[in-house]
């Protein structure tokens, strides 16, 4: 029989060609690359022998092995394409824990490559005569049927798993393992035409062109998975009900990185950091997959918990000794959570908004997500659709806490403060609840919500026992252009006047040169009403900038008012206290717990108190009472 070798030929062309474009875009990196790789190089492999049994020079014997060595290459090339597609399909997770599926995956291959072994006897699947003559035995077609078996399964896989992948890479991928199923069945009829490897070659560069496109899921900074595989990913396997866990680790100071050393020095670095935290992690569980989601944060996915508290210990040492590379060394901080799937959550969705937000749930070096974990779910991962039906049932609670006077000894005004309770989860605490709003776009119409409920309760029942009252505005509600003509709006509803209300922002969105921020408190002091900066002392501002509004009541945060208490700083206070007075600036100090600390506020000059000595964050009603009864005293 005389072969037709040019496609065969062209076979190997476009896989050295695809071997080439793996090696010039680094395309090495996780499972779905190196089985694609395994599938490239068993092709290669198989239509170097299909030449190689086609030639007549060679002796019977030889000819004999050398097709023998085709044969079982090519079966391994439909067992590697099939192992691909289960990984494409998300099922190659389940095959990990499921050792026995192997070896039914394996079982017809085993049985062939069996036979296989057996031909060197039995002559039942080919043999070569003198001439020479190629000629097939009578289980020849076993050798067909195990191409078909595997690449029809991996069609199967891929169709059913096709809402994991986008259309035209569906269409793609099934028309390609199709087309190899048609060319195995033309190979069958007219064996001369040695078309299967070129149709093979066909379908890798389609998986390549299509599929395997690294730039589309490595993030180039430090070689891992980027933040669209890892959201690809989880789908997948929350879809299919898999058990496995994440430890989300936030490096929190890479940006002092890049200021200390030119950019491609701290990123080399950066990299090399990371890899060798990649090497130790799957040094630990082989399951392990890193993912760079953006902002600094990494996502570590591993089957087995029984290896969570050594991945968190080791990642706990690496960031209390400074990394040395190429002559770099610098010492990283982190926040860590460790996160059990599907316990804590059983959505892709709210598993990616927790990953950008898990770490302003925390001032500690870890979160532990053992105290949210409810009979109905875990409380962080519901935050999505409890604020949304918040949002739309307009449940967002006004609670207040009081603001005490120093001059008056008697409590003069209060602040607004967002509270939720959930039907389901209970009081939802704000430390967590507002920072997680505020990365999902969530605040501003939860804030609009409370501002008109204050507004309400002021106007019913505060107006003459209290001089004014206290509304935070969020960053993003000063973002919004709509913000000063809202206000607007509900002051003319509920008849308030600008002087009742001081509206209070912190002072890093103070002295932001947003265009929009800033025009926007402008608007909002051109209406009248006044201007708190919260949290002074915390930011970073020169007061130049911080005092170019007019403002009217500067607080100060908790940490300046312990500072204040110890009496280390008095001169450094009471020079503060200079500047603002001669601005006519109303000082007035938070977290006042003490009568010790009232006390010295009282005595360096303070205006105002605000605290849990005098008053709790309370509800509105509670608050009513609070100021019926007390008339100035403390708790």
């Amino acid at each position: 029989m005389d072969f037709n070798l040019f496609f065969d030929i062209a076979a190997l062309s476009i896989l050295l060609f695809l071997v080439f474009s793996i090696v010039l875009k680094k395309q090495v990196i996780g499972l779905s690359n190196k089985l694609y790789l395994f599938v490239i190089g068993c092709t290669f492999v198989s239509a170097v022998f299909d030449i190689l049994a086609s030639l007549p020079h060679f002796p019977l014997p030889l000819l004999f092995a050398l097709n023998t060595i085709f044969l079982f290459f090519r079966g391994l090339t439909a067992v590697s394409l099939f192992l691909y597609a289960c990984n494409l399909g998300q099922v190659y997770y389940r095959l990990r824990k499921k050792r026995w599926l192997y070896i039914l995956i394996f079982l017809p291959f085993l049985i062939f490559f069996i036979a296989l072994i057996a031909n060197f006897f039995t002559k039942w699947i080919f043999d070569y005569h003198p001439g020479p003559i190629y000629s097939r035995g009578p289980l020849m077609w076993i050798s067909y049927a195990i191409s078909y078996l595997y690449l029809s399964a991996a069609a199967a896989l891929l169709f059913v798993s096709r809402r994991y992948h986008s259309r035209a890479q569906t269409i793609a991928v099934l028309v390609a393992f199709l087309t190899q199923v048609g060319a195995s069945i033309f190979q069958f009829f007219v064996p001369n035409v040695l078309i299967e490897m070129f149709v093979a070659s066909m379908t890798l560069l389609t998986l390549s062109l299509f599929v395997e496109s690294p730039e589309n899921f490595i993030d180039p900074r430090t070689m891992n998975f980027n933040y669209l595989s890892f959201a690809k990913d989880m789908k997948r396997r929350l879809d299919l009900k898999e058990s496995f866990n994440i430890l989300f680790i936030n490096v929190t100071n890479t940006a002092s990185l890049y200021n200390l050393y030119p950019h491609e020095q701290a990123l080399a670095f950066n990299r090399a950091c990371c890899a060798s935290m990649q090497n130790k992690a799957r040094d630990i569980d082989r399951t392990a997959t890193v993912y760079y989601l953006g902002n600094a944060t990494f996502a570590y996915t591993f089957d087995d918990r029984a290896q969570e508290e050594e991945l968190g210990k080791m990642v706990e040492e690496e960031f209390q000794k400074p990394m040395t590379h190429n002559g770099i060394s610098f010492l990283f901080t982190a926040k860590t959570c460790a996160v059990h799937c599907p316990e804590d959550c059983l959505n892709a969705t709210d598993l990616i908004a927790f990953s950008t937000t898990f770490f302003d749930l925390t001032d500690k070096s870890s979160l532990d997500l053992a105290p949210f974990r409810k009979k109905e779910g875990n409380v962080l991962f519901e935050l999505d659709h409890i604020l949304e039906r918040a949002i739309h049932e307009k449940s967002i609670s006004a609670y207040y806490q009081g603001i005490y006077s120093l001059e008056k000894q008697d409590f003069i005004a209060a602040e607004a403060l967002m509270r939720l309770t959930d039907p389901t989860f209970g009081l939802l605490m704000p430390g967590f609840m507002i920072p997680y709003a505020e990365r999902r776009g969530k605040i501003v119409a939860m804030s609009h919500i409370l501002t008109e409920k204050a507004f309400a309760f002021y106007a019913d029942h505060l107006r003459g026992r209290l001089d004014y009252l206290e509304v935070n505005l969020s960053p993003s509600q000063l973002l919004d252009p709509r913000l000063a003509k809202e206000i607007e709006d509900l002051a003319k509803r509920y008849q308030i006047k600008p002087k009742e209300i001081v509206f209070e922002v912190t002072e890093n969105t103070a002295t932001t040169e947003d265009i929009v921020l800033r025009n926007n408190l402008e608007a909002l002091l051109q209406q009248g009403y006044r201007l708190a900066i919260d949290d002074f002392g915390t930011g970073y501002s020169n007061l130049s900038r911080l005092l170019q509004f007019d403002i009217a009541i500067l607080k100060f945060d908790r940490t300046m008012t312990n500072l204040l208490a110890t009496g280390e700083q008095d001169d450094f206070f009471l020079g503060l206290f200079t500047i603002f007075r001669q601005r006519g600036i109303k000082l007035l100090f938070e977290g006042v717990e003490t009568k010790k600390v009232a006390e010295k506020l009282e005595k360096m000059g303070a205006d105002h108190i605000q605290g849990f000595y005098y008053s709790k964050t309370i509800p509105e009603e509670e608050f009513l009472k609070l100021i019926a009864s007390k008339n100035g005293k403390p708790n």
